[in-house]
């Protein structure tokens, strides 16, 4: 993920947010929303943003969506519809 989009690694030590609009091209679609230090903080932080946004989507397959990454690449979570 990271070869293709660099921008999204977050610093050493972080958690970073990251939006993804679904039904963008793919590479425009995403952006950073914020770095956070704590992992639990930014997972929640993350499932609350994904909540908010499927509430103006037709269904929730094509909502916006937010997912935690650690500074390797990791998904962390963010996911409301899994038991990430």
């Amino acid at each position: 993920m990271f070869r293709e989009f660099p921008e999204l690694k977050p610093p050493k030590g972080k958690f970073r947010i990251i939006g993804i609009e679904k039904f963008e091209i793919q590479g425009e679609g995403h952006w950073i929303v914020e770095d956070l230090d704590n992992r639990e903080e930014a997972i929640k932080k993350a499932r609350e943003m994904t909540k908010n946004a499927s509430k103006d989507a037709a269904h929730p397959s094509v909502a916006t969506v937010f997912y935690v990454y650690d500074e390797n690449g990791e998904y962390l979570g963010g996911d409301i519809h899994s038991k990430d």
